[in-house]
């Protein structure tokens, strides 16, 4: 269709396995024991390890689950783009927006930021290639000023 909206298969691809990620680590987060101890030294490590918990323990756990989804995540990150070691900037402030947008605390809400920002570069680099990030970033700008707190915020103020 000719000046219709158009979707890539390896995006949708990369979306899929997203919401697979974020799916699954909700499980594992509110419907496992280990879920209920993450959630635990979370918010209260020294009242998690009296209670039982071993905080070293759970925080190796934790850096081995973190470490497969950025390794799922790196991957499909190379097979579309290179890497140089002065992307990590601009890559690290998109990360961060999105998570703002989000709201802080929310893993759904931070996959809603990526896609508000994807969306917001998308439409800025259609007006003018020069002005993709800056549509991203003043997307960012708007958002936070109408909701300081994101847009799905894990607390209430």
């Amino acid at each position: 269709m000719p000046g219709g909206i158009s979707i890539g298969v390896y995006p949708l691809l990369v979306f899929g396995v997203a919401l697979l990620a974020l799916g699954s680590l909700q499980l594992l987060f509110y419907q496992t024991g280990l879920g209920r101890a993450f959630r635990a030294v979370s918010d209260d490590a020294d009242t998690a390890e009296l209670m039982g918990v071993d905080n070293r323990k759970l925080y190796a756990v934790a850096l081995g689950i973190a470490m497969i989804f950025t390794a799922i995540a790196g991957v499909l990150f190379a097979i579309r783009t290179n890497f140089d070691p002065s992307a990590g900037p601009i890559r690290l402030i998109l990360a961060f927006e999105a998570v703002i947008i989000g709201g802080l605390g929310s893993m759904w809400g931070t996959l809603i930021g990526g896609i508000v920002l994807g969306i917001a570069q998308a439409v800025g680099a259609a007006l003018s290639p020069t002005w993709q990030i800056l549509a991203g970033h003043l997307a960012f700008l708007i958002i936070l000023i109408v909701r300081p707190s994101g847009l799905f915020p894990r607390t209430r103020d």
